[in-house]
């Protein structure tokens, strides 16, 4: 039989707490540590040097090449920073749990138990996700009933509860809201040559910097509740691509099933336009017949891929409100699904391009969300959206489009995951306005020109 350890009244004595602390955060002997050996192997001189000459290395960096910068190192620095001098650590984060009654007793002990914090991540400036364990004797529910509370208390826009496994929490932190203007919709370059299909402009993101998409090489479906700002995408895309569309290097395919929403560009699709259910679904079927008849021309021609050209042009389909096509009406369902598919599947290499819009991201509306491998959340209805639609996990990185205030002054602003990092970005669509469009349905009618044949 093996031990029964009595149950004692005394707590650990508080050198092997200061023991367990350090084991846990590592870094508070290791920095010591280095500079310790480094003075005692090279001299205090030589380490001082070695010392400034890496704090002058990162200012340069940081100057220099803020792209790389703000993706590597600033979220490291941000995150230590606010874990060990902001809200987040020791005695501060003891005192906003007793305020907030966020703690348990043991009453034989007569010790209190807090939340702990493993760990801070700040991925962007305007977010922290901050991983809590809980105390013994708490629920998750416990800092859900207090988010509001603790966001008011460390001065933060709002704070999202995320469930982590068992006995673990993250507290995904909005501390403010780096869009507090409306971005006027993207200027319309002059010449084919000026716009880059892989990089095409929609507005900005948090960091201040140009938020761009790919268009050619991939197809994207953007989601959104009512009022989110999807149609901003679509019209910042045709603004930015609005030479390649006089040039007839970019073929208009839409999909208007609510009427009203690209009824103004109808002019300039030349005639592949429809929005009662039946006629989009014969649209699109005229898409896919197209991708195939130049699949079998590029066949002839020897061809696996090919450049955006009059020969070969990119051809767009936008598709509004996907759900109301696949989900909604039934007698349609089926076929629009069936082609929608065979369309996402292959049409890439042919350039014939999906760009769809929805409110509802989940697989019961769209059984083949995963056939489009670019994707944009806006604000939503539900917390389970985000994941839904830029991946497992977005939402606990800081993907709180559930969280964006439904009111107009916030359409437009979403979140979008870096291809690499998986990193959740914060972003605002350019607002185009009803002169905006018009501006582009003249541009692109009375500005035709013959002299550009394709692009690289």
């Amino acid at each position: 039989m093996g031990w029964k350890w009595n149950a004692s009244k005394r707590v650990v004595a508080a050198e092997f707490r200061a023991a367990r602390w350090l084991a846990r955060n590592p870094e508070w002997m290791l920095a010591p540590s280095v500079v310790a050996t480094g003075a005692c192997t090279l001299g205090p001189t030589t380490t001082g040097y070695v010392l400034g000459g890496a704090a002058g290395a990162t200012g340069l960096w940081y100057r220099g090449h803020p792209d790389s910068f703000d993706t590597l190192a600033a979220p490291v620095l941000r995150a230590w920073q606010r874990r060990w001098f902001g809200a987040y650590s020791g005695g501060r984060w003891r005192d906003l749990m007793d305020v907030h009654k966020l703690t348990t007793e043991h009453r034989r002990k007569r010790v209190t138990n807090y939340p702990r914090v493993v760990r801070v991540r700040s991925y962007s400036p305007s977010i922290d996700t901050v991983l809590v364990k809980l105390a013994k004797g708490q629920s998750p529910m416990h800092f859900a009933r207090q988010a509001e509370e603790l966001a008011h208390s460390i001065e933060a826009e709002r704070v999202a509860i995320e469930l982590m496994k068992p006995g673990y929490v993250a507290l995904v932190v909005q501390r403010d809201e780096p869009f507090t203007e409306i971005i006027p919709a993207p200027d319309m370059p002059e010449h084919s040559e000026d716009v880059n299909l892989r990089a095409v402009l929609l507005g900005e993101d948090e960091y201040g910097g140009d938020w761009t998409e790919p268009v050619q090489g991939t197809h994207t479906l953007t989601a959104g509740g009512t009022g989110s700002g999807k149609n901003s995408l679509a019209f910042a895309k045709l603004r930015s691509m609005a030479p390649l569309i006089r040039d007839g290097i970019v073929r208009l395919w839409v999909c208007d099933p609510k009427y009203l929403e690209f009824a103004a560009i109808k002019p300039i699709t030349e005639n592949r336009y429809a929005d009662d259910a039946g006629e989009c679904l014969e649209l699109i079927e005229m898409w896919v017949d197209d991708m195939e008849r130049t699949q079998k021309r590029m066949q002839r021609a020897g061809l696996r891929s090919v450049q955006p050209s009059r020969e070969y042009p990119l051809n767009l389909l936008i598709v509004d409100e996907i759900g109301s096509l696949v989900a909604y009406r039934p007698e349609y369902a089926r076929q629009i699904t069936a082609l929608l598919a065979r369309g996402t599947s292959m049409g890439r290499a042919t350039l014939h391009i999906a760009d769809a819009y929805i409110q509802e991201p989940d697989k019961d509306t769209l059984s083949i969300r995963d056939l489009f491998p670019n994707r944009i959340c806006l604000r939503t209805t539900s917390p389970t959206h985000p994941d839904m639609v830029l991946g497992e996990g977005a939402r606990e990185r800081g993907a709180i489009a559930d969280q964006i205030p439904a009111i107009p002054e916030t359409a437009g602003i979403g979140y979008r995951t870096d291809e690499r990092s998986r990193v959740p970005r914060r972003v605002r669509a350019a607002y185009t306005t009803d002169d905006n469009i018009r501006e582009l349905v003249e541009f692109v009618r009375n500005g035709q020109t013959g002299s550009i044949r394709s692009i690289a």
